[in-house]
């Protein structure tokens, strides 16, 4: 236990002033609990829990629909509404509490907790979505003047009014709503899409290179916000304009900058193939849950497993096998240098030629305490909060089907930690009762990333 507090010490300090440029998608998160209170405002749905949800969300009966059908399978999912019924869930529905929404959101507040740098971009800043970043005096927001790329205190960038809401449905295993129980403790997000969002980003497009050159990685997100009225001759045009802005970004850096990329569930089929096509090959590190794997594995067409794992049945220690192969093959065929998973038990990736594999293996360590850490308090607003991460027991479950890859690859796992030259795995801290479920897949993806970068940078010894 000396030994882990004292990794934990390391790490933060190879963290300290670490300077990261994130994009492109911040909200706020209105939370629902899920209870008798919610369903006397909803329509009750035809088959609640069996259909899958329209999309977009356009009424009472569609969210319903959308909400039992999660609890009854027992993942989290995502579905955007219809501008018309986000404003009458705002006008309509009191949250029982608001907090930061949005992949770059989240992952803005984590960077800024731990002690690192962020230069935060997003399209939509009001005052509203200004309170709720933790460490707004330690964000940047990069604008352009005269054609040079100049860096704001991120309070003197509020340009707008509206903000983006986002309307999260939480439940606990046994909750029901219109006679579904949940089998899992999870959510639902309903996700507003205003029309502002369409992966243009202005002057900075064109200018992008120059903050690759001031900062030490990208982490970037909300390419599966886009819908159809965002785009006038289909998604490939956007995704192609978000393509060639993350090459201009990485030229700007004298070695290449290294982009993390974090996946988002999409139930637009068309939007998923053009993220597949355009922006995931330009990472050097992709993101993705157990649900997002199964997405994109069965968007790629690949057959390497007789038979995907699930989250709708028990946990089974030789799931990993399953996992590591879609994640190999996946990696394979967007050519990139690592995939990487975070699921209940367990965190694993795959890679080639990425940064040094034991910067992997410890930067997924490192995500383990701060998902523990998020699922115990609900938030992480200082690195002095990760102490409590480390109350938390690696899962043996984790651990022994780790040891069973290991045994697989004729390798050895270490104190339930695996690390070779293309495969890095450890066991994740699970919280029995988390404080909440939203945004531990953002938080396991960037601080696994900024601990990549620290330790491959040699910003601190192991």
């Amino acid at each position: 236990m000396v030994a882990d507090h004292a990794q934990l010490a390391s790490d933060i300090r190879a963290l300290e002033g670490l300077s990261v440029f994130i994009a492109y998608n911040a909200n706020v998160d209105a939370i629902v609990r899920v209870g008798e209170d919610l369903e006397p405002f909803l329509e009750r749905p035809t088959e609640p829990g069996k259909r899958h949800p329209p999309s977009p969300l356009d009424s009472k009966g569609d969210l319903a629909t959308a909400i039992t059908h999660t609890m009854a399978a027992g993942r989290g999912d995502e579905v955007a509404m219809t501008d018309e019924f986000s404003a009458t869930l705002e006008s309509e529905l009191e949250p029982d509490s608001q907090q930061m929404g949005g992949q770059t959101g989240i992952m803005t507040n984590l960077v800024s907790a731990l002690g690192a740098s962020p230069v935060t971009y997003t399209y939509l800043i009001s005052d509203r979505q200004l309170s709720m970043f933790d460490h707004a005096d330690a964000v940047e927001y990069p604008t352009v003047v005269d054609g040079e790329v100049t860096f704001l205190a991120l309070r003197e960038a509020v340009n707008t009014d509206r903000t983006k809401i986002n309307w999260v449905f939480e439940f606990r295993v046994d909750d029901e709503l219109f006679d579904v129980r949940a089998i899992e403790d999870t959510r639902f997000i309903a996700a507003s899409r205003p029309p502002e969002f369409n992966l243009v980003a202005g002057d900075l497009d064109e200018h992008v290179d120059q903050v690759g050159a001031a900062v030490d990685g990208a982490l970037l997100a909300g390419y599966h916000n886009l819908t159809p009225e965002h785009v006038e001759e289909g998604y490939e045009q956007a995704h192609r304009h978000a393509r060639d802005v993350i090459r201009r970004l990485k030229s700007g850096s004298e070695n290449e900058l290294p982009v993390h990329i974090e996946y988002a569930v999409t139930h637009d089929d068309d939007l998923r193939a053009s993220m597949y096509e355009w922006i995931l090959p330009e990472a050097d590190v992709v993101g993705a849950d157990t649900h997002e794997l199964t997405l994109l594995y069965d968007d790629a067409d690949l057959e390497v497993v007789d038979e995907e794992p699930t989250e709708e049945t028990p946990f089974e220690r030789d799931e990993i096998l399953g996992h590591y192969r879609m994640l190999e093959a996946i990696r394979d065929e967007l050519g990139v240098g690592c995939v990487q998973l975070h699921a209940m038990e367990y965190h694993l990736a795959v890679m080639d030629s990425y940064p040094r594999p034991d910067a992997v293996a410890r930067g997924l360590e490192f995500s383990a305490v701060n998902a523990a850490t998020k699922a115990a308090l609900g938030d992480i607003t200082g690195h002095e909060d990760l102490e409590t991460g480390l109350e938390y027991e690696p899962s043996t479950k984790g651990r022994e089907a780790i040891e069973l890859l290991a045994d697989h690859l004729d390798e050895t796992a270490e104190d339930g930690v695996l690390s070779t030259p293309t495969v890095a795995a450890c066991p994740n801290r699970v919280v029995e009762d988390p404080a909440g479920t939203v945004g531990i897949g953002d938080i396991v993806s960037s601080s696994s990333f900024v601990l990549e970068l620290a330790v491959a940078n040699d910003r601190d010894g192991p």
